[in-house]
């Protein structure tokens, strides 16, 4: 499992969550191990399921800001089991980070308003390009700081997927 997909591989993907898809013959260990409890001490790992859907996190002592946790979604297909995996921050940290992007989307979008509104009456419109050159750097400094925290979490990442593939082997 672990060997199939490489952290360094996801990291270069451009989106803010990677994932990744593995195909699974047999899917009766983790069943066994989540219904029966049988989740041993060595995984390093938080696991949460319901229904189709499992969750791995990191253990809240080893946990920080960065800490990655992995959704798994399990779907079956013919004989085989697809797991759809991705990795993400903790959900608080995800929302703000969403929050932000939203009043920052919002906020260009009303300067867009000021700026068209200036032009049309024949306004200086300086404000404006420098209040939206400050949100363009914003978005740029908010993504740049996404990607830095994805590389300092990749350690952990490594844990979880080792725990995924101990779950399902």
């Amino acid at each position: 499992m672990a060997d199939l997909i490489r952290i360094e591989e996801l990291n270069e993907q451009l989106q803010l969550k990677p994932s990744f898809k593995v195909e699974v013959a047999d899917l009766h260990n983790l069943e066994k191990k989540l219904v029966y409890k049988k989740v041993d001490c060595f995984l390093a790992a938080e696991i949460k399921r319901l229904d189709d859907h499992i969750w791995l996190s990191i253990p809240k002592a080893d946990r920080t800001y960065y800490s990655p946790r992995l959704h798994i979604e399990i779907e079956q297909k013919e004989e085989k089991y697809v797991l759809h995996g991705t990795f993400g921050p903790d959900p608080g940290l995800w929302t703000m980070f969403m929050f932000v992007h939203f009043f920052l989307g919002l906020s260009f979008i009303g300067l867009l308003v000021w700026l068209y509104t200036n032009m049309t009456l024949g306004h200086s419109s300086t404000l404006v390009y420098i209040l939206m050159s400050i949100i363009a750097i914003s978005w740029i400094a908010l993504y740049m700081f996404a990607r830095r925290n994805r590389h300092k979490a990749t350690p952990q990442s490594k844990q979880l997927l080792k725990a995924l593939s101990k779950l399902i082997g």
